[in-house]
């Protein structure tokens, strides 16, 4: 069995109307270095009840009107989550490699590229239908994951650690620690932004430290979860070194 899957569809190269720094050429770039190292399982959309378990019908409607491309292509994204949270509860660890992102999109809000909240409604769904009680939501990009937040303010069963820091020791600190108070949980849910590298927006972490990341997320969820972690695609936008970037982050949470 493979240390790690990659949920993908080629559906997510579709250009829509804010397409401009989150293009398609971010996860070709990706799927171009990940591609031959790890097997792929395809992404089907998601369906509308497991979208509405965490947004009102009213900004699913806004969504769907303003286009019709943003709403399929987001549908899918939601669903690649779900896929790869699934692979996830069978003990392998898996990365959706999903556009657009998600983790700015709140119960009733969405915004900076991110249209449907992909990691909650994931987990969501996993907690209605019982396959889980309690989750750990890792937010590894730049900005809040304040889609997120909002949604899970009022459930003290997901636990969510927004990694923020303005250096590189600090950052690689506040993960440790953070993942070191953790307690047992029956998921680990990564949003994996990669804008904190030192030539994208954040300028502060390197490839290694990504590997290092998805290595102490692994040894994290071994300990909390029987090695039960995914993540999904996030931020990320220098695009010479994103593919590479994200290749040491899954070969790290892999264990390779």
């Amino acid at each position: 069995m493979s240390p790690l899957f990659l949920v993908y569809h080629q559906d997510y190269l579709t250009s829509y109307y804010t397409s401009t720094v989150e293009c398609p050429a971010r996860v070709k770039a990706i799927h171009a270095k990940l591609s031959n190292r790890f097997p792929i399982v395809e992404a089907q959309p998601a369906k509308r009840e497991d979208i509405l378990r965490v947004h009102t019908s009213a900004m699913v409607e806004r969504v769907e009107l303003e286009s019709r491309e943003t709403y399929e292509t987001a549908l899918l994204a939601a669903g690649g989550a779900i896929r790869a949270s699934d692979e996830a509860m069978r003990g392998i660890p898996t990365f959706g490699l999903v556009r657009p992102p998600g983790h700015h999109a709140g119960p009733d809000r969405y915004w900076g590229y991110c249209f449907f909240n992909n990691i909650a409604v994931a987990i969501t769904r996993l907690m209605a239908n019982g396959t889980i009680a309690s989750a750990v939501v890792i937010d590894l990009d730049l900005h809040d994951g304040d889609g997120t937040e909002a949604i899970f303010r009022d459930n003290p069963a997901v636990n969510i650690i927004n990694v923020r820091a303005k250096t590189r020791t600090a950052f690689l600190e506040f993960l440790g620690q953070e993942l070191g108070k953790s307690s047992g949980t029956d998921l680990l849910g990564i949003s994996a932004g990669f804008d904190t590298y030192v030539r994208d927006w954040g300028g502060i972490l390197g490839t290694e430290d990504y590997r290092a990341i998805g290595s102490n997320i692994r040894k994290a969820a071994h300990r909390l979860c029987q090695d039960r972690c995914f993540a999904v695609l996030e931020g990320g936008y220098y695009l010479p070194d994103l593919g590479k970037n994200v290749l040491a982050f899954c070969e790290g949470l892999a264990g390779l």
